[in-house]
């Protein structure tokens, strides 16, 4: 018992020596004190702040977005790829502005007006969003298709493959960049690529259209 007691007067005088040490550097760097605790009381007020801000702006954005999907399902075009530009000028790099120009670059792309539609997507190659980028490089692929730019697809689709070596949308990458090579007339590659698919996705819908395809250029 009574060396509980002395175990606590110790703890006791340990927290009082150190709250007395805190207190006499406080007094002695009064100055250096207060402008910490003005530095660490503005840099929570500008973290509060950005933090609402970045709130704000997202949910800005998507209702930017929402309005100009509204416009596009009531058949109002024009309007709703004015409101998507406006929104990619407004919120840039946001999540609501990149897909919203996806968005755009589909309906131009359904639209047959492909030429269009691979100046949307192309400008989203960069994209920090890997769903986002990765969408706008197949389908810019299959834009650049469509316009019989099978050179520049099939380029488009090495690079991708070599840049996303883990992707998954590497399947389609692969397909996409045989069918280019078999339409520019490159059979030995078309027939690589086509391979290459049979072998690394040989039960997938991919690995079974590689080797009908296989089939047909060996003819």
């Amino acid at each position: 018992m009574t060396k509980q007691v002395t175990v606590s007067a110790e703890q006791k005088d340990i927290i009082v020596s150190f709250v007395s040490g805190i207190i006499r550097f406080c007094k002695r760097n009064k100055r250096g004190v207060l402008t910490a605790l003005v530095i660490l009381v503005l840099a929570a007020a500008v973290g509060g702040c950005y933090a609402a801000h970045v709130k704000k702006v997202t949910q800005n954005s998507w209702a930017a977005y929402y309005a100009a999907q509204v416009a596009l399902l009531s058949g109002e075009e024009n309007e709703g790829f004015d409101l998507i530009d406006s929104l990619s000028e407004k919120y840039p790099d946001t999540n609501a502005a990149q897909y919203a120009m996806l968005l755009k670059g589909d309906i131009l792309y359904n639209a047959e007006n492909y030429a269009q539609a691979a100046d949307v997507y192309k400008a989203l190659l960069n994209s920090t969003n890997e769903t986002v980028s990765t969408v706008a490089a197949l389908s810019l692929a299959a834009s650049q298709q469509a316009v019989k730019d099978y050179k520049s697809a099939a380029e488009g689709m090495n690079l991708f493959i070599q840049n996303n070596p883990k992707s998954f949308a590497l399947p389609q990458a692969y397909l996409t960049l045989a069918m280019s090579q078999e339409l520019a007339g490159n059979k030995t590659e078309a027939l690589n690529a086509y391979k290459h698919l049979a072998d690394a996705y040989a039960p997938t819908y991919f690995g079974t259209t590689a080797k009908e395809k296989m089939a047909e250029l060996q003819k």
